[in-house]
């Protein structure tokens, strides 16, 4: 048997299995079909914290009858992205290349980038998505000279100029505010009532606890703000519009927190639109009105991209 032969590639199985596999966090979907001027060239969708693919899937098979010849880009979040950023910088750094590689004909068609319509369409999904994010800032930053210090952040200060590209944002079941509930809220999202849930609680609390301690005590970074302050910072964020949807029964993600968040990004001169929802909980509300919430989504990206 000749060894030059070459090994075939395992075949992704699985809700995401028609999507290519970049790395353990990063998924890319490319239907190879012209993109009309009308609608996005890129979609990124930007997970919650450890969601089921078959829940992500939901999301992105949508985007795949909405736009039929638009590219779809996942980033996967999970729970040691919120907790360390080197290692969220590390997971979200597999999206920048196709990312720029999607978009090189918008970006460098000659045109100046403030008269430009987005090509980009983004689609954060809780602080999961809020995290990555932040973190493709930085990686677009980085680009351009800026340097992460040693916890994986970059400031303002330290940027090198280079944005991710002009872009809609859909901002669904965020921003957060740290607390200690908020941590306990967090972690049990996925849990149903019950008997793993009462033993699962102790770790839960020590878990909520030690973060307490390490932000009250000893000043470790807030990351739920941190994150909500760059979306609102022009220096990183290239928006130019986005999108809140959100929900007074949602535990993790305040309404008033949602409200004010959206006040003080109007205040900055960004476009910002409401969309609150009834009845429904954390990363909950396309279950509740599916037309609607996908409805909301068109109209955002249509409304920019007008004549």
């Amino acid at each position: 048997m000749s060894s030059s032969r070459q090994q075939s590639t395992p075949k992704l199985e699985g809700p995401l299995s028609f999507m290519e596999k970049l790395s353990s966090a990063v998924f890319f979907y490319r239907p190879h079909k012209s993109t009309p001027l009308t609608d996005p060239k890129l979609v990124l969708v930007l997970g919650w914290m450890d969601a089921r693919d078959a829940h992500l899937a939901r999301y992105i098979n949508q985007y795949r009858n909405m736009y039929p010849s638009s590219a779809i880009l996942l980033v996967k979040g999970r729970f040691a992205d919120l907790v360390f950023p080197s290692v969220g910088l590390r997971d979200t750094a597999p999206a920048v290349e196709p990312m720029l590689a999607a978009l090189e004909d918008s970006e460098n068609n000659g045109a100046p980038q403030d008269t430009m319509r987005p090509r980009l369409l983004i689609h954060s999904l809780s602080g999961g998505g809020s995290c990555s994010l932040y973190h493709l800032y930085n990686h677009f930053a980085q680009r351009r000279g800026g340097q992460p210090d040693e916890q994986g952040h970059i400031s303002s200060n330290n940027q090198g100029g280079q944005r991710v590209p002009r872009h809609v944002t859909i901002f669904d079941s965020s921003p957060g505010v740290w607390s200690y509930q908020f941590n306990v809220d967090l972690l049990t999202a996925a849990l149903k009532p019950g008997w793993r849930r009462l033993m699962v609680l102790p770790v839960v609390h020590l878990v909520a606890m030690t973060f307490w301690v390490l932000i009250r005590v000893f000043g470790l970074p807030d990351n739920q703000k941190t994150y909500a302050t760059a979306h609102k910072d022009p220096r990183k964020n290239n928006e130019l519009s986005r999108t809140y949807i959100y929900s007074d029964s949602d535990k993790i993600c305040l309404a008033r927190v949602v409200e004010a968040d959206a006040a003080e990004a109007r205040k900055k001169g960004f476009d910002v639109r409401l969309e609150h929802f009834e009845g429904s909980g954390h990363v909950a509300h396309s279950r509740v009105d599916t037309d609607r919430y996908w409805r909301i989504v068109r109209d955002a990206w249509d409304d920019v991209n007008k004549p």
